[in-house]
Formats: C-alpha cells, structure tokens, sequence
C-alpha cells in the first residue's frame, strides 16, 4: 500500500513550511497567488488526499483558548486588564456560550494532546505570536487562530495602528513646541516587532512635518528600565531633546520618575508621552499623554471573527489595524 502524502511531503519538496502548506490548502487568501498555485499544483501531482476533520455540530458550547505571553523580565507585563480583554471576546461571539481556557504561550503542545483540552475551536494569541510548530498543529487540525497587536502578512490578525497613534503624539508635540521640537524615541529591544512599527510611525510623523530626526542617533534602544537612567537621561542632557515619545506608557512613567530625581519638571524640560492608556497611568499625580487601545475592542474583533470562521463558516480573512485615541494629558 503506498505511503499517504503528507502536508510535510509536499513542504519538505518545494522547501516551504508546512505552516504554509496547510494554509493554502485549508483555503487561506492570505498567501501570494504565485505560492499558492505552485503549491496546489504540488499538490495534485503528488495525488495528496486532505484529512477529514470530524468537528462536532450543535455543540452547546464554543471553546477557545487564549495564550499570553510570558515575560522574561517581570515588569514587561503592561498591567493590561485580561478581563476587559475576555469580556471583548464574548460580546464577539453575542448569545452563543463561549469558554475561554487561558494558557501561556511557552510552545507546550501538550495542551491539544488530551481529547478533554484537544478540543479546540479556535484559538487567539495576544500580545505574542504562535511558534512554527504550533502553526503547523493548528492548521494539520483545521483549527482557526489570530493574533491580537501582533502581525504576519501570511496570518489573521487584529492590531493597534502604531503608525497613526505616533503620528498623533508626535502632532500634539508639534502645535506645543512648533519648530523648536527637538524629539527622541525611546524603543524597547525585548519587545522588537511593536518598537519597530512605533518608531516607524515616529520617522514618518516627523518627515511629513519636516521635523528633523535621525533614526541612528535620535532612537535610544532599551533593553530594560533600569538603562533609562544610564542611557536616556545622559542623552536628554547631550542632545538637548524637549521632547520624548516613549514606547509604551511602563517606560514613560519610569522616565518620567528618573526626570524628578535630576529635579526637572515635565513638561518644562521636556515634553513626555506613553502608548497603550494603561490603567498604572491613573496612579499618576500628572496625567501622561497616551494613546488608547481598547482591549475590549480587539477581543470583540475577534470573537466576530472566530465566530464567522467556527459556526458560519466563512473563510474571509482578517487582516484590521483599529485606530486609537489620542488621551490628552498633561506631559506635552
């Protein structure tokens, strides 16, 4: 009896994931046409036969689970209310009963291997991104799965719009300071696909306004809080910068606690602002300038997707930037 091919068969001859592979044959309109026809045609020559994947109907109850992002340091966590996040998730789904299992993203596949946690509807990563074997497990299982403020061209996704939230900031410091604005980023290396798009949206917000900025010397990378002190405040001192677009509102406070040891006031010294509207900010005696995205909004984007995707079955793809808003304080 001759051996049945596998998605692997066919990655394994064109030397392409086997991720991708089940994408395009689960039908996904997010890869290149070029690809895709290539690895159909593959496909059909090597007389693969797709697995049929049994899926329960009538089921009382959708499960999905959530996986969250560990943190190598402790204080990377953002303070973001998971709740608002789950409460998005099930206004997404309207009255079908939804129960959603929390797991941290830490590459274990066990968790699909027991028929009581391996019956999974879908599946939703925020703040982190799936690893290549879970990829390639979700789609073999036909198990639909995006990504929440985390982008792949090739997957589903619902994310912040960086670019515009910075080109509000970066605004707002522009009608306070006009052509005296000097700013500098402050991006974080252990995040780097968020502070990348952040400081993308830094660069064009300052070239449509002609503001003068130099990404090699005006972009201070972090690799943790505690090189505010010895690598921002010495540069706000160097450069003289009067202002600071920080990559999220964790590293703004800390900046802003740094600038009342050296005894400077904010905005006077310099104008600060934060990203994400994380509750810590109204702990503040003075209110940072931030820019909100709504957790519950990104769950409720979800959960209209997954539930196309599980009970219509709709194979529309998602791909949503959510525009944020502009919180004015009093750091600008």
């Amino acid at each position: 009896m001759a051996k049945k091919v596998t998605v692997y068969d066919i990655a394994k001859a064109l030397d392409i994931s086997p991720s991708t592979v089940s994408r395009v044959l689960n039908n996904s309109s997010l890869i290149s046409e070029e690809k895709r026809e290539l690895i159909l045609r593959t496909a059909e020559e090597m007389h693969y036969e797709k697995r049929s994947i049994k899926k329960q109907k009538g089921r009382a109850i959708i499960t999905i689970r959530l996986f969250l992002p560990r943190a190598k340091f402790s204080y990377i966590h953002l303070f973001y209310d998971v709740a608002e996040l789950l409460e998005g998730v099930q206004q997404g789904f309207g009255e079908t009963r939804v129960n959603i299992i929390t797991s941290l993203n830490d590459g274990d596949l066990s968790l699909f291997d027991s028929k009581k946690l391996g019956d999974i509807d879908g599946c939703i990563f925020a703040f982190t991104k799936p690893s290549e074997q879970m990829e390639e497990l979700l789609e073999d299982r036909g198990v639909p799965f995006l990504m929440l403020n985390r982008s792949n061209p090739e997957h589903n996704y619902v994310l912040v719009d960086n670019l515009s939230g910075m080109d509000k900031l970066v605004g707002a410091m522009y009608e306070k300071r006009k052509a005296d604005l000097k700013p500098c980023f402050i991006g974080f290396s252990q995040l780097p696909s968020v502070s990348a798009l952040r400081e993308q949206g830094v660069v064009e917000a300052c070239q449509r306004r002609h503001i003068p900025f130099d990404p090699q010397v005006d972009v201070i990378m972090v690799d943790s809080l505690t090189e505010l002190n010895s690598k921002v405040i010495p540069a706000l001192k160097e450069r003289s910068y009067n202002a600071v677009l920080c990559f999220n509102d964790l590293m703004a406070v800390s900046l802003y606690q740094a600038a009342l040891h050296q005894n400077w006031q904010v905005p006077h010294r310099f104008s600060l602002c934060g990203f994400d509207n994380s509750p810590m900010l109204q702990l503040m005696d003075q209110r940072i300038d931030t820019i909100e995205f709504s957790l519950r909004r990104l769950g409720m984007e979800a959960g209209l997707w997954l539930s196309s995707r599980i009970i219509d079955r709709s194979q529309a793809p998602i791909q949503k930037a959510l525009e944020g808003t502009y919180i004015v304080g009093e750091t600008i």
